[in-house]
């Protein structure tokens, strides 16, 4: 009897045994839940409307505040789980479970808090899944940038419009930025003269005054924008030309003695025409020049003081010809750059950003002290896909890898003169071009997206499906920033696609590829051009096509000794931008090893890395 007792004991706790270890692995198989799985995902825009974080850039040990926004469109009510993943990369480093009731039609919002690691510099994606028991019915993510400084991983946007504006609509349009990550912005014209950006006044208060357009400017609104950006973690930038005064500046205090001229006898000096019905044309100046720079710096620092500007972004008009000081010796432009901004920094004790026009001057400014370095890139010089990466790449060479580049590169300009849309294959390119690069694209603001140089342009206008594309590739360089842009240096590894032509330089009909590496990894961007004609990255006419779609593709990459840990997918293109680990073999011909990789499909640009034991 006491034999049979034992026996039955056994069988019910082996029982036991089964029953709980089969229930620790439902919960393992949901709370370790893949990406890949996201592909089956059944009621996809059904339940989870959107899910964004309450500040673009967070310090170490900064909690991180996340919105789950619901909108129950399924056809009935809602009662399962939302699981939440906090990822660096390929690892989840925590989990969240929320149980929610909604009922069908009804909207509701959960928030909740996660403390990150306390490492500096970090990216992290936050993925959220809807359960209804096994199944997953719907999914969204944002990303996370723990970094103490903004200008290591830098995502500029700007502001243009400054009317009369209620507090709340503007920090409506900095909560719309804010879903981006953009964690700095240009004001761009928001002063008064060039010379003076802040008008006198009897009583030093202020209420509104014209801008270089005429268009009204409004203090509280300029004011409120800056307050909302604070409470962003966004830093705000104080836009100016480094040489620019109203053709009235003798009034002002300004003296012609300080001027560039386009004679040796300072009879005719510099100027930058205007339209006509614009409040003045603008006067250049000397960057060289001492009492200038006083002027100015003096005029900047009283901005800056008044509206708790963090930046001052200092802009210029590219080469000027031949041009003389007063006396009549020669100025070289350029040269005067890396001591003028240099002193504006120690002068205004504020941080610094220049704008080099088609890189020029570039290798001056590398060499001061800006946060980092940014360019205005024109097709006269820079017209193609792969001239967007070599300023990148050129940035990175002159400051030894220690500064980010940001590019502005006004989108389907020959369209911008009247009302349209933009064309969302001819962005997505361009973003992926700069993007896998390791730089950044300022084109994100309150008006929409950049089409011109002259900021407050808005003919043309982004589709939903464009905002929703920029979500997701701006989630994606935040959460990504340390495969992308954190010391990462070029490789010469040969890559190879089976049956398909590609490039190292972003050739037409070819899918451009390219490998990057640092510690730990091995980083392949493969862009596609494939059915592409033409090189240009701007699309005048607003009317490229889509590359030509691809799926199942062979990988080649040849590689040396490294011993390979796993091999990934991302792409701002599939799944939102979560990682899906891959299968690859490793293999050997004629003596070189290689890992043969299956990308899935391929739509604009794909990102596969590697992680190495």
């Amino acid at each position: 009897m006491g034999g049979v007792c034992i026996l039955k004991k056994k069988i019910v706790i082996t029982s036991i045994c089964i029953v709980c270890i089969a229930a620790l692995f439902t919960v393992h198989k949901v709370l370790s839940f893949e990406a890949d799985k996201a592909a089956k995902i059944i009621d996809k825009g059904k339940l989870l409307s959107d899910v964004y974080t309450d500040k673009a850039r967070y310090n170490p040990k900064d909690s991180v505040n996340i919105t789950i926004e619901l909108d129950n469109k399924l056809n009935s009510n809602y009662s399962g789980k939302l699981n939440v993943y906090y990822k660096n990369l390929n690892k989840t480093i925590g989990t969240k479970e929320i149980k929610v009731e909604i009922k069908k039609g009804e909207k509701k919002s959960i928030n909740i808090a996660w403390n990150p690691p306390a490492d500096d510099f970090k990216g992290y994606m936050i993925e959220v899944y809807a359960f209804k028991g096994i199944n997953v019915i719907d999914s969204r993510n944002t990303a996370v940038d723990v970094s103490s400084n903004w200008d290591r991983f830098p995502r500029y946007g700007y502001v243009a419009e400054y009317p009369k504006r209620e507090k709340d609509e503007t920090e409506k349009i900095i909560d719309n930025l804010n879903k981006y990550h953009i964690n700095g912005l240009q004001f761009y014209d928001w002063q008064n003269k060039h010379h003076k950006p802040i008008p006198d006044t009897k009583d030093n208060t202020y209420s509104a005054w014209k801008d270089i357009a005429n268009r009204d400017v409004y203090y509280d609104t300029v004011k409120n924008y800056i307050d909302a950006a604070h409470g962003k973690n966004m830093k705000a930038a104080n836009y100016n030309l480094i040489y620019g005064a109203y053709t009235d500046y003798k009034q002002d205090g300004v003296k012609p003695e300080w001027g560039i001229y386009k004679d040796s006898e300072h009879n005719e000096q510099d100027m930058h025409q205007l339209p006509s019905g614009w409040a003045s044309s603008i006067d250049i100046f000397n960057p060289a020049n001492k009492d200038w720079q006083n002027y100015i710096f003096n005029e900047e620092k009283k901005a800056n003081k008044l509206l708790n500007f963090d930046i001052f972004h200092m802009d210029t008009l590219g080469g000027r010809g031949l041009v003389y000081d007063y006396e009549g010796k020669e100025v070289d432009l350029p040269s005067t750059y890396t001591e003028f901004a240099n002193n504006a920094k120690k002068t205004l004790g504020a941080g610094i950003v220049f704008n080099t026009v088609n890189r020029y001057g570039l290798e001056y400014i590398a060499k001061s002290d800006v946060d980092f370095l940014y360019s205005e890139l024109w097709p006269s010089e820079n017209k193609d896909y792969n001239s967007l990466k070599e300023t990148v790449d050129i940035g990175y060479e002159l400051t030894g890898g220690k500064k980010n580049t940001v590019i502005a590169a006004y989108m389907n300009y020959g369209s911008a003169d009247s009302k349209g849309e933009f064309n969302e294959n001819s962005v997505r390119l361009c973003d992926a071009a700069i993007f896998a690069a390791g730089g950044d694209h300022i084109e994100l603001g309150d008006t929409g997206m950049l089409c011109k140089e002259y900021f407050p342009n808005k003919n043309l206008t982004m589709t939903d499906s464009l905002k929703a594309s920029m979500r997701s590739y701006y989630d994606f360089i935040t959460a990504y920033e340390n495969l992308l842009r954190d010391n990462v240096s070029e490789k010469n590894n040969k890559i190879q696609l089976q049956d398909i032509k590609t490039s190292n330089d972003g050739k037409a009909d070819t899918v451009w590829t390219y490998a990057k590496g640092k510690e730990g990894y091995d980083v392949i961007h493969m862009i596609n051009l494939l059915g592409y004609k033409w090189t240009g990255w701007r699309d005048d006419g607003a009317n490229y096509d889509p590359p030509e779609f691809k799926k199942n593709i062979k990988l080649k990459y040849y590689i040396n000794g490294d011993e390979i840990k796993g091999v990934y997918l991302a792409s701002p293109d599939l799944m939102g931008g979560k990682s899906e680990k891959l299968k690859y073999s490793v293999k050997e011909e004629n003596e070189e090893r290689y890992l043969e990789i299956c990308i899935p499909e391929l739509q604009y640009w794909d990102m596969v890395y590697i992680e190495k034991k």
